[in-house]
């Protein structure tokens, strides 16, 4: 049973600056210059406390201060926080994927309620969960896609949120983020009583709701059976957004391939055609201009027409290829019995998947085991497949790979199957802003 309780949440007052100089994307994604872009356009801003570049104690007393002199307040009410992202997809419309902030009941992934969808690093929790303790706040929330709710949340929301917002900005890529706080208890109870049904996938953020459990088994063996049932640390800060949604948009991440010894065009090749399918990909190729070389296509146009040959596959796992000499072609599976040795064990959702494919049989035929396939040595990311083919080009690669979104509902049944996908498997398009909301974790949730 899904258990998503109000809460009184933490948010910037006006004191603070104006709030898109205050809010950024998830840590993940900054790097230190992006970091320091955000210092200084407002120092105020979330990634002072949400990326302790001056260490855990220091993030901590800043996050004091802010809460004493009044950067930064809690709600007077448990509230739950619609929020609305409008942004245009690639075919040109117009999307509005909403979701709900609440606070979502921890559970072990055993328990059938919340499920990850791929593995987590070390490193990462380790980092969350100091800065976790240090300041005792959920900075920032998980992505959770959820799945048999009483009625559409899409719906229930739209009909709630016709107040003035919250807080309303667009960030720089043009989506348009707003936020309404939902206090009203009877609508409370009508949210909480939709979403008990529901089952959850996370969609991003695994390493925060692990953490979020450590923190939980931590305070557990703290009090030794002595704390409230409704304690904020026996819950995780999650937007939930129905897999349902029309809103909900999943981009491809592309592959390149680095480094990889003794690794050409035609070794690739010849390694591949026994397991694979190989289809040529026509591109036209260009003499001269734009720094492309000669003999290879630009990379908008390989790009796309790469991404138009794999779109034609219907059969089967498949993916796209540009390799160093200019040879474009699509991979479909097409030795089953090669197949069956990596996916014996595994369920008919995860042996459908293109990604699936590629790094349990394609990259091992190139000797990159899952410890060289993570080590980052050998393979790089990008949601371009221009740039992948770009860095190919320019000697930045050995071949890029291009693949189809992941459906979440692949994701979805992979998941509910107990697999775990492959690195970088999905992309979900926008992301969530840090700062909108934050989680205060030494008070009670709910009513």
């Amino acid at each position: 049973m899904l258990d998503v309780q109000p809460f009184r949440g933490l948010r910037f007052t006006p004191a603070a600056g104006p709030l898109p100089t205050v809010v950024a994307p998830p840590y993940d994604v900054i790097d230190a210059e992006e970091r320091r872009r955000f210092v200084e356009a407002n120092p105020y801003n979330i990634v002072r406390v949400d990326i302790a570049a001056d260490g855990y104690d220091d993030a901590a007393s800043r996050w004091s201060r802010w809460l004493h002199d009044g950067i930064v307040a809690r709600d007077d009410r448990p509230a739950y926080y619609a929020y609305r992202q409008v942004y245009a997809a690639h075919s040109g419309e117009t999307r509005a994927r909403w979701g709900l902030t609440g606070a979502v009941r921890l559970a072990d992934y055993g328990e059938g309620v919340v499920f990850p969808h791929e593995r987590t690093l070390p490193h990462a929790k380790q980092d969350r969960l100091a800065l976790m303790r240090a300041t005792r706040t959920q900075l920032s929330p998980v992505f959770g896609m959820h799945f048999g709710a009483a009625v559409s949340m899409d719906e229930l929301l739209t009909e709630a949120c016709v107040n003035q917002p919250a807080a309303e900005l667009t960030d720089v890529d043009g989506v348009k983020h707003t936020l309404w706080v939902l206090d009203e208890p009877s609508l409370l109870k009508e949210i909480h009583r939709a979403l008990t049904p529901a089952r959850v996938i996370i969609a991003d953020g695994h390493h925060r709701y692990e953490t979020a459990l450590a923190f939980r088994d931590e305070q557990r063996a703290k009090f030794q059976g002595h704390y409230p049932d409704n304690a904020a640390w026996n819950y995780v800060m999650m937007v939930l957004v129905d897999m349902d949604s029309p809103g909900l948009t999943v981009f491809p991440t592309h592959r390149v391939l680095r480094g990889v010894p003794d690794l050409t065009a035609e070794t690739l090749w010849a390694r591949w055609r026994s397991l694979f399918s190989l289809r040529p990909v026509a591109v036209a190729a260009r003499t001269e201009g734009a720094g492309t070389p000669a003999g290879h296509a630009a990379p908008d146009a390989a790009a796309a027409a790469l991404a138009a040959a794999l779109d034609e596959e219907t059969d089967g796992p498949a993916f796209a290829v540009y390799t160093a000499d200019g040879r474009a072609f699509v991979a479909r599976l097409s030795d089953e019995k090669a197949w069956a040795g990596p996916a014996a064990a595994r369920s008919a959702a995860w042996r459908a998947l293109d990604v699936a494919a590629l790094h349990a049989l394609a990259l091992p035929a190139l000797g990159l085991d899952d410890a060289a396939q993570a080590s980052g040595e050998y393979l790089t990311y990008t949601r371009s497949a221009e740039e992948a083919v770009a860095a190919v080009q320019k000697g930045h690669g050995q071949a890029a790979i291009v693949v189809r979104p992941t459906p979440s509902s692949a994701v979805r049944d992979a998941a509910l199957a107990g697999e775990h996908l492959p690195q970088k498997s999905t992309y979900y398009w926008p992301k969530l802003l840090t700062g909108l909301v934050a989680s205060e974790l030494d008070s009670p949730v709910g009513l």
